[in-house]
């Protein structure tokens, strides 16, 4: 095999491997203190874990709010100039968690962040676009293994940092840092994927906010992959602001445990997503969603009642827990750029986005409110969801719908 079939093999081509590396610095950074924020604010500010979902219920309302019109943006003028807009935005929301003294600039920051994050989800357009329509998984598989990659050293780093000087102002600092090269090396290398003769009257004449949400009811599938994202994983996952939380004040962890327990969550994210693109493209986005979704749901648990203090135990069960619940990711992404189309995708992917970030809002308020009652309500609950999302994956899709039959890239 050789250097261009390994190339097409694993779908290297150039703008994958410039957004994935650029990706990757962003999010080592970013990882350096992402993890430690909600402890942040309990432990400097006293914010109790409800008022803390409310934070994070922020940045959900900033990435609702941003991920269509930016989505619709990107069918206007270029994938590009959005995905360098986004590392504006989020390098200034990190700057301003670092420089805040006081706990409401502090909370404004991090959604500012989110608005960031809403942006950039126009990269998995720009992805899409860059292969044929049958290499998507591979492609979304070996863009996120870009990302996550490096970040894998990002918490056992910030753990050890915080350690030494009680603060996470330098993690902040670095991560905005990095943000911004990051942004730089964008703007000067990215290649853009929008064809100027597919137009952006849809885009245009859809702008409006509450409209765009209307092309979604039009795609059944669209509809059911929305109706079952917004349900699954509502209240916790790999990313929840509950799992930081759970791990220090239930299970006990210290910050260079807690570090190491993050960064194996990092590392099965970024050594899995590669192959689990490359199944999703062998056995259809439908059956790959299934089986990440049965294998979650069941060794989250592994989490859920490891005994205090048991690092081993804890290591092993979110080693697990994170290899099913990662699989779905670029099965999930393919799937729904395989159902939209290419004259409107950035607005439809991106209003996709929208509508579950959301919904996700009310759900980390909520999460932060059972936590509060029992630590382990949050889990419980995320599970009955979970269990409803799935039979409705089962029941409202088909497997003939995510069959691989085009070669264009459409």
């Amino acid at each position: 095999m050789g250097i261009a079939d390994i190339r097409r093999e694993l779908a290297l081509e150039r703008n994958i491997v410039v957004l994935g590396t650029t990706t990757m610095i962003a999010t080592f950074g970013n990882y350096l203190w992402f993890y430690f924020l909600p402890n942040y604010y309990n432990s400097k500010f006293g914010a109790s874990p409800f008022v803390i979902s409310i934070i994070y219920g922020a940045w959900f309302l900033a990435v609702g709010l941003g991920t269509a019109p930016a989505g619709a943006l990107a069918d206007i003028f270029g994938r590009k100039v959005v995905i360098v807009i986004s590392g504006l935005i989020s390098s200034a929301g990190i700057f301003m968690l670092a420089f805040s003294n006081n706990f409401l600039l502090s909370a404004i920051g991090f959604p500012l962040s989110g608005l960031g994050t809403s942006f950039v989800q126009v990269s998995y357009v720009l992805v899409a676009e860059t292969v044929e329509k049958e290499r998507r998984g591979v492609a979304f598989g070996t863009y996120q293994t870009f990302t996550y990659v490096a970040a894998a050293f990002s918490p056992v780093i910030g753990g050890l940092t915080i350690v030494r000087t009680s603060s996470l102002f330098p993690l902040f600092i670095v991560g905005g840092s990095l943000t911004l090269l990051a942004t730089l090396v964008r703007a000067i290398l990215l290649k853009e994927t929008l064809n100027p003769s597919n137009g952006s009257a849809v885009s245009r004449k859809s702008f409006s906010f509450l409209d765009s949400f209307k092309m979604i009811f039009h795609s059944r599938i669209l509809l059911s992959l929305l109706i079952v994202y917004s349900m699954y994983n509502l209240l916790v996952d790999q990313s929840s602001f509950v799992l930081p939380l759970y791990t220090n004040q239930v299970l006990g962890l210290g910050l260079f445990e807690r570090g190491l327990f993050f960064a194996i969550l990092l590392a099965v994210i970024a050594a899995t997503r590669l192959p689990f693109g490359k199944m999703s493209d062998k056995i259809g986005r439908r059956k790959t969603i299934i089986i990440s979704w049965i294998g979650e749901s069941v060794f989250v648990y592994m989490i859920v009642f490891s005994p205090k203090g048991d690092l081993l135990f804890a290591l092993v069960g979110v080693t697990i827990w994170s290899l099913f619940g990662v699989m779905d990711s670029p099965a999930s992404n393919a799937w729904l750029a395989d159902v939209t189309n290419a004259r409107s995708r950035g607005l439809s992917m991106g209003t996709f986005y929208s509508a579950t970030a959301l919904i996700a809002l009310p759900g980390a308020i909520f999460s932060g409110y059972l936590f509060s009652i029992q630590p382990q309500y949050p889990f419980y609950a995320n599970s009955v969801l979970g269990i409803a999302a799935l039979l409705l994956l089962i029941i409202l899709t088909k497997s003939s719908v995510d069959g691989i039959k085009s070669k264009n890239k459409t």
